[in-house]
């Protein structure tokens, strides 16, 4: 097993991903808007602009630093009719403690994806919290003795460079019907597996990692069999019922991309 550098806060990584994007919005709405100004005070005053080669020293210190964003893939088309199939079949036995019943319902309509649950049994899930993110979420699952299980699902990706992805071992556990991948990392575990055309994750991590849910993948593989829940929220069974898309791929773009600017430059 391959052992991975410690993870920041498990429910926070999605909240820092959506603050840098904001932060970014900010910092473009910031620039438009100076640019606004420096043309309306032109324009009031009947001064004339000053060229950047005159103030070298200010032009330099005003310009920000590039921010460089990879692209984003389209969303991961997902199996919504497997997904709609299980949601059913879980209704008819689903239990009044069942978490499905208890997140929030505003929260499960903003998610795009298959949102996936653990049923009720060996995860306590009296304190779960649940983040949305549309096309990704995260739900966080406290248990005794200082324990966290985080589940992630995420449909949105940007290419990786070559051999940025590190292989790990692929298992088979008895009653999940997917390959799982684990990993030790230096606070406890973690899974990936694909379910309904999604990557799911689940982070175990414990405050004593000498303890008996840490020292070995056990618990972690009894918590995977646990998620046979699934729920599909509002928006989820909007796009499951619209036609399906038409995925462009990223190949495609950058070829339209480089005769545009063979076109423009010639």
């Amino acid at each position: 097993m391959t052992q991975h550098r410690k993870k920041p806060d498990r429910l926070a990584q999605f909240a820092v991903v959506a603050c840098a994007l904001a932060a970014v919005i900010a910092v473009v709405s910031a620039q438009k808007s100076h640019g606004q100004s420096q043309t309306a005070n032109t324009a009031a005053t009947g001064a004339r602009p000053i060229a950047a080669s005159t103030a070298p020293s200010q032009a330099a210190a005003a310009k920000p630093a590039p921010i460089l964003l990879r692209r984003a893939l389209p969303p991961a088309p997902v199996q919504w009719q497997a997904a709609l199939q299980s949601q059913a079949r879980n209704a008819q036995i689903r239990r009044p403690d069942s978490l499905a019943l208890k997140l929030p319902k505003a929260q499960l309509d903003q998610i795009r994806l298959p949102v996936v649950l653990p049923r009720s049994g060996l995860i306590n899930t009296a304190k779960a919290k649940l983040l949305s993110f549309g096309d990704a979420y995260a739900l966080n699952m406290p248990q005794p003795k200082g324990t966290q299980l985080t589940m992630y699902g995420n449909r949105s990706f940007v290419q990786a460079d070559k051999g940025a992805i590190s292989s790990r071992p692929v298992v088979r556990l008895a009653g999940v019907p997917e390959d799982i991948r684990i990993s030790q990392t230096e606070d406890g575990w973690t899974a990936t597996f694909t379910r309904y055309g999604v990557v799911y994750s689940i982070d175990l991590s414990c405050d004593d990692t000498a303890s008996a849910d840490c020292t070995s993948d056990t618990y972690l593989r009894k918590a995977i069999a646990e998620f046979t829940d699934v729920s599909v929220g509002a928006q989820a069974q909007t796009e499951a019922k619209a036609p399906a898309k038409v995925q462009v791929s990223p190949s495609l773009f950058d070829q339209l991309g480089k005769t545009f600017s063979a076109k423009k430059g010639g």
